[in-house]
Parts: C-alpha cells; sequence; structure tokens
C-alpha cells in the first residue's frame, strides 16, 4: 500500500515538472515570436492601371512609400520588386484625377500607412498632327558659290504624343550643314520637333524620323570655278567627301529656309 502512494506521489511530481517546463518553453516561443514581428518603410514606384489604349499618362508621382509589419523574415528583405503600389483610372478620359493609392504585398505582411494614401493623376489624349519640314541651313558653301532653296523627302512630318506636347510644336526641323560645298549636296537627316522659341519639345515622336535633304549650289554670277572644283562638278561631286549628288534642282516649299546659319565652332 505503502508503495503504491509512494509511486503515485512520484508521478504527480513528474508530471508538475513536466508541466512547468512546457509553460517556459511556451513562454519563451511567444517571446521569440513577438520579437520577430518588424517594421519598415518600402519605397516602391507608382503604377497607373486602366489607361484606355488612345490616352497615356502625363503627371504622376514617381513613388510612393509603405509601411509594412510582419515577420522579420518576410519584412526584411521585402522591397520594390514584391510590394507593389498602383492607382486606377480605368474609366476616365482626359483630365487631372484623384485617385486613391492600392496596395499588393507577400502574404503574412500587413500594409499599416501609405504615404500618400491618395494622389493625382493626369490623362491625355494621344494626337497626330501633320507639319511641313522647315530646312534649315548650317555653315557656308565654297567663296563665290551661294545655296539655291532646299527641299526635303517628304515635305511634311506626322508629330505624335500627348495633346499639351504636340501643341507646342511650332516646326519640324532639319538641318543640313553646307560648309564648304561647292556643289548640291542631298544628305537624310534627322527632323527635331521645336517649340516658338527653338527649343526642342520633349515627349512626342517624329514619323518619319528622318527626311532626304537636297540644297542646289551654284556660282555666283560673274564668278568662275577654280580648277579643283570644275574637276569636282565634273565627277558629280558633292562637295562633301564620300558624297555625290548632281543635276538637283531648286524647290520653293513652304516652311523651307534660305539663309544659312554660320557653322558650330569645332
Amino acid at each position: 500500500m505503502r508503495l503504491a502512494v509512494t509511486r503515485d506521489l512520484h508521478l504527480r511530481i513528474a508530471a508538475l515538472l513536466l508541466a512547468i517546463v512546457v509553460w517556459f518553453v511556451a513562454g519563451a516561443d511567444i517571446k521569440r515570436t513577438q520579437g520577430d514581428t518588424v517594421e519598415k518603410i518600402v519605397t516602391v514606384g507608382l503604377e497607373v492601371r486602366g489607361v484606355a489604349a488612345n490616352l497615356i499618362v502625363t503627371a504622376k508621382p514617381k513613388d510612393v512609400e509603405l509601411r509594412v509589419r510582419g515577420p522579420r523574415q518576410l519584412v526584411e528583405p521585402l522591397d520594390g520588386s514584391k510590394a507593389k503600389a498602383f492607382v486606377s483610372v480605368a474609366g476616365r478620359g482626359e483630365g487631372e484625377h484623384g485617385v486613391r493609392v492600392q496596395t499588393s504585398v507577400p502574404e503574412g505582411v500587413s500594409v499599416i500607412e501609405v504615404m500618400p494614401a491618395s494622389t493625382s493623376v493626369t490623362v491625355e489624349a494621344v494626337v497626330g498632327r501633320d507639319m511641313p519640314v522647315t530646312v534649315a541651313l548650317v555653315g557656308f558653301p565654297t567663296e563665290g558659290y551661294i545655296p539655291l532653296p532646299p527641299s526635303s523627302t517628304p515635305r511634311s512630318v506626322t508629330v505624335a504624343g500627348p495633346r499639351s506636347r504636340v501643341e507646342t510644336v511650332r516646326s519640324a526641323l532639319a538641318q543640313i550643314d553646307v560648309s564648304g560645298v561647292s556643289a548640291a549636296v542631298s544628305r537624310d537627316v534627322a527632323v527635331v520637333p521645336v517649340d516658338g522659341s527653338g527649343g526642342p519639345v520633349e515627349g512626342v515622336s517624329i514619323y518619319p524620323a528622318t527626311v532626304r535633304v537636297s540644297v542646289p549650289v551654284e556660282l555666283k554670277s560673274g564668278t568662275s570655278p577654280t580648277t579643283d572644283e570644275r574637276q569636282g562638278q565634273g565627277a558629280g561631286a558633292a562637295g562633301l567627301p564620300g558624297e555625290g549628288s548632281g543635276g538637283l534642282t531648286a524647290s520653293s516649299d513652304e516652311g523651307v529656309g534660305l539663309q544659312p546659319k554660320p557653322a558650330p565652332a569645332p
């Protein structure tokens, strides 16, 4: 009888000790889990979704900041490739729109703050406008020669882009250097959209991007060419190394310029 009581007492003591150990282990696990929950601010690029095919976004914040919270192993490596911020303009037309910033983060991570929580996005229609090519001559031909009216092929190009930027384009400019030439020049030249002050307009496209510019050149009245110049013209040279063209006719196309500008200093 006494042996049974002693054995039962030992079992009770062992169970109590085991319960105490389990309690301490569980408490340690809880503290460790709580200690592994961290916060972090992540900078992510702002996407705009739902833009109609005939519209384009012309103004929006580049980035937003997300304050996130979660397990250390999920939060510490979190960056803009896994966290997303976006706004939607689905069903909206041209104009400035106030929109709420939405987020997407991995499971187990919470977004507790978005900075800014809302923002404005400007959407414009994509438009195109046909414009005549304006040819500008740079530099001066060989002494005794003068350039005749230049021409371009094609004579006009299409300027395309957001409505507000296309409206600032005043001309489609093609510049060609005629420095030191003594015969007609024909060359492919890039077309640049410029505003009223002559500065380039960013954010628009030109179709086609290049045109063929031809500039006839002739002797001034009463001037005789030198021997070298006569030989060059007889070979059909254009007056520039590696280029040849002859027999081009002058053009009085609208939008071409005749007054040469000094060539840039080397």
